[in-house]
Order: structure tokens, then C-alpha cells, then sequence
């Protein structure tokens, strides 16, 4: 039972002590990513810190900017699993830039050798967000290119 909801919760806790906390606003170059857990739950934290942010901004007092300006900011990185339903959803919420592509082998619940190919076939993402979600962020996120 905790498998489902263990991961995102914690990633959720991670993302907004980053974010609120002022890490990326005191290290510019740092970036972040957040694997594991998919990329359903990055717009509804994401949201969620705007509004408490725009009310409360006293509890981000080393931010400068939105949370949702930071983790747009081609700074932080969130792993999609290739079958999320609503990973149409946060590519335009959370942005093209943000997600990549992560195999999740060897764990028991991956879909490799399969997962790339699944999100290539996908017909509810276009050439261009798969191209950036099965490479290009990949490799701004690591340096790679």
C-alpha cells in the first residue's frame, strides 16, 4: 500500500524545501532532479506553492521569485513514467524542458527494454516533446552536450 503514494510524498517534500527554502535562488547553477516517482504530482505542488506563496510569502522569505518560475527555470528535472496518463498534462504545466526520460530498471515495476519505445508511439505527444523527454533534457541535465 505505501509503494504508490512513498515516493511522490517524498519528492513533493524534497521539491519544496529546494524551492521554498531558497536553494536555487542561492546556487544559480545547480540543478536538480527528481526521479523515481514519476511526474504526475510536479503541477499540483507546483500550483500549490504559488498560491501559498502569493498568500504566505513570509515562508519562502529567500525566494525572489514564484516556485513555479524556479521550477520552470531549466533548473529542475522531474523523471515521467512512460505510461502516465497525464504526462500531456505536465509537459504544458510544468514545461517540456523539465521531464525526462528515466528506464526505472531493474525494479520489479519497469517496462524496460519496452519504455522508451512506449512514449515514442505515444500519439498524445508531439515529435517535438518526445525528442526532448527521450534525449535532449537528458543531456542539459547531466552536461552532456
Amino acid at each position: 500500500m505505501i509503494h504508490p503514494i512513498s515516493h511522490p510524498i517524498e519528492q513533493m517534500i524534497a521539491l519544496a524545501g529546494i524551492v521554498m527554502g531558497g536553494v536555487l535562488e542561492r546556487f544559480k547553477k545547480l540543478r536538480v532532479a527528481f526521479l523515481e516517482s514519476g511526474a504526475g504530482w510536479a503541477p499540483f505542488l507546483m500550483e500549490r506553492m504559488d498560491e501559498d506563496y502569493g498568500k504566505l510569502s513570509h515562508l519562502g522569505p529567500y525566494m525572489k521569485a514564484k516556485p513555479s518560475d524556479y521550477m520552470r527555470s531549466g533548473r529542475c528535472f522531474f523523471a515521467c513514467e512512460p505510461e502516465e496518463k497525464t504526462l500531456p498534462m505536465v509537459l504544458k504545466l510544468v514545461g517540456e524542458d523539465q521531464v525526462v526520460y528515466a528506464s526505472d530498471y531493474p525494479h520489479w515495476d519497469c517496462l524496460f527494454p519496452d519504455s522508451a519505445r512506449i512514449i515514442y508511439k505515444r500519439d498524445d505527444l508531439s515529435q517535438a516533446a518526445k525528442a526532448k523527454v527521450l534525449g535532449e533534457n537528458t543531456r542539459r541535465l547531466y552536461r552532456l552536450a
